[in-house]
């Protein structure tokens, strides 16, 4: 995938005491510290991708990671080597997304040790996901603590800690700005003591799925519908851990991305229907059609929109595949052929036997479905 943004290992490495002239040329050229050309979009964001730059030396491949990490993780962090000398394989990378209030970074981690100092001033709301974290030890105030992986937690940074990643630690962290969520000191405190949250069902249906998709390209340039998207995932996880009231508003940008995305992967399964995406979600039927009452397709329609879709792309293979109808019926989610019948005729205007002889207009109904299935796209 080809994301927007500059890959910091472009830049050739330069020993700290050589850096100053090549930063102050970047300065002058109007560039960000990184690399990334300044943007006078005020939608856009600051995105910094990272991986070892060839021909290093041990040492020098560790001293450029070090480096980027210190830059790109907001907390000041020192990292040093966890073992007497660097691997030649030593291969960490990360992306790294900063926007308005909000920044996301995903990491993958060569053997590191990693300490902070406390920050009782931090402001943000950081949530971390250790999705493969084999041996790692994380330790707040001197108390180191194993970390499984798959683990979800809130971070502290108020107090200094540490942490002890090994080989193939990968972890991917969101910090919101509190102030935003309208989290009190009290509530912080709260939230920050809680134990591991993989297994809370918000957790699973919202945050790890916002989490895992972020990265798409042009992501730099909307960062305003993102930041929108994570301050609605973390107001609905934190309503729920606190029991306290979030607003329907605040909740619908991440409801409706969570839905949508369930939908899309449960599309073929003929017993879906409003019911059973409700129960998913634990929402009554009412509070759905909220939810996607200002979408261009209702949730019925989108269900039905996605197996029409299936089933055109699936009839126009027909003949080479050598499928029949009730085959293609079923892939698509129709409980029977006539169902798919009535939907091809609705949205093409055609009967199943025309498709082949009317191709052109078979491609022209699937664009209109495609954009009505993601607009804007």
């Amino acid at each position: 995938m080809v994301l927007t943004a500059e890959v910091f290992s472009g830049r050739s490495y330069e020993p700290p005491q050589c850096r100053g002239n090549s930063e102050g040329r970047r300065k002058d050229q109007g560039v960000q510290e990184d690399g990334m050309p300044q943007s006078d979009n005020e939608n856009s964001g600051r995105l910094r991708l990272y991986k070892v730059p060839e021909g290093l030396s041990p040492e020098q491949r560790f001293e450029h990671w070090r480096v980027w990490y210190g830059s790109a993780v907001e907390t000041p962090m020192r990292l040093e080597k966890s073992a007497p000398r660097t691997s030649v394989s030593f291969n960490p990378s990360a992306i790294n997304l900063a926007g308005p209030g909000f920044s996301l970074i995903e990491i993958h981690n060569a053997p590191a040790r990693g300490l902070w100092m406390p920050n009782p001033d931090s402001t943000d709301l950081r949530l971390a996901y250790f999705r493969k974290a084999p041996g790692l030890m994380l330790a707040h105030n001197g108390v180191p603590e194993p970390v499984s992986p798959g683990s979800v937690r809130f971070i502290d940074t108020s107090l200094g800690g540490s942490f002890d990643a090994p080989e193939g630690f990968h972890a991917l962290q969101v910090n919101i700005d509190r102030s935003s969520l309208n989290v009190s000191e009290a509530a912080l405190r709260s939230l920050l003591g809680l134990p591991d949250l993989a297994k809370h069902p918000i957790v699973g249906a919202f945050v790890i799925p916002a989490l895992m998709s972020w990265k798409r390209p042009g992501i730099d340039r909307e960062t305003s519908g993102t930041a929108e998207i994570l301050r609605s995932v973390m107001a609905t996880l934190v309503g729920s851990l606190l029991e306290t009231l979030v607003d329907d508003e605040a909740q619908r940008p991440a409801l409706s991305r969570a839905i949508k995305k369930y939908l899309d992967a449960s599309y073929d399964n003929p017993d879906l229907d409003v019911t059973m995406v409700a129960e998913r979600f634990n929402l009554s039927r009412r509070s759905l059609f909220y939810f996607f009452e200002n979408e261009e397709l209702r949730l019925g329609e989108r269900i039905r929109a996605l197996r029409t879709r299936k089933a055109l792309e699936l009839l126009l293979q027909a003949d080479d595949k050598r499928i029949t109808y009730a085959e293609i019926a079923a892939s698509s989610g129709f409980t029977n052929v006539q169902g798919m019948r009535r939907a091809v005729k609705e949205f093409t205007g055609m009967n199943v036997r025309e498709i082949h002889r009317s191709e052109t207009v078979v491609h022209g109904a699937l664009q209109q479905l495609r954009e009505s299935l993601n607009p804007g796209a």
